[in-house]
C-alpha cells in the first residue's frame, strides 16, 4: 500500500494512494478518504471525461436533484443523462474493515486489474488503473504550465 498525500480538511479527498484487490474484488479505501466519507455510502459511475471510476459521497451525488416528470423523457440530453447518470451507477459503501466490494463491469472500463490508484478531486475521488492514473496526472501537470505559461505571454 503507497500513499502520498496529506489527511483531508474541510471535507476534501486529497492525495494519491494505491491498494491491491483481493481475490473477491474488495479493495481498501484509504483511511483519510473513509474519514471523509464519515460512514455514508457512495455512488461509483463510470467518468464521462476519461478511463475512470468516480466516486461520489451519497449525499453530494443526490444534492438538489429535482424531481423528473414524463415530460422529462421527451427530452434527449435529459433522457441520456438519466441512463448515463442512474441507469449505469452502482451503489457501494465500505465494510466494517474499509473495503469496497468493486463491479466488475466498472473495473474493466476503467482497465483495472490487480491495484487500484484512489486520486483524491476535491468533494469527490476517481478510481484508476494505477499507470494510466501517473500518466494523467502529469498529462495536467503539463497543461496547466503550457496555459501559465501563455497566460504570462513566454514561448
Amino acid at each position: 500500500m503507497a500513499a502520498e498525500g496529506n489527511p483531508p480538511i474541510g471535507g476534501q479527498f486529497r492525495g494519491r494512494y494505491v491498494n491491491r484487490l483481493d481475490a473477491k474484488k474488495r479493495v481498501s479505501v484509504p483511511a483519510s478518504f473513509r474519514s471523509v466519507l464519515s460512514g455514508q455510502g457512495l455512488v461509483l459511475r463510470r467518468s464521462s471525461r476519461h478511463n475512470c471510476i468516480e466516486a461520489w459521497p451519497a449525499n453530494l451525488f443526490a444534492h438538489d436533484i429535482p424531481a423528473i416528470t414524463p415530460n422529462d423523457f421527451t427530452d434527449d440530453d435529459a433522457d441520456d443523462s438519466y441512463y448515463v447518470n442512474y441507469a449505469d451507477t452502482v451503489d457501494a459503501a465500505p465494510d466494517n474493515e474499509g473495503r469496497l466490494v468493486m463491479d466488475e463491469g466498472l473495473l474493466r472500463f476503467a482497465g483495472i486489474k490487480d491495484s487500484i490508484a484512489f486520486l483524491g478531486k476535491n468533494q469527490i475521488f476517481e478510481l484508476w488503473e494505477p499507470q494510466a492514473a501517473d500518466a494523467m496526472i502529469e498529462a495536467a501537470r503539463q497543461r496547466m504550465q503550457a496555459r501559465a505559461t501563455a497566460r504570462r505571454g513566454v514561448a
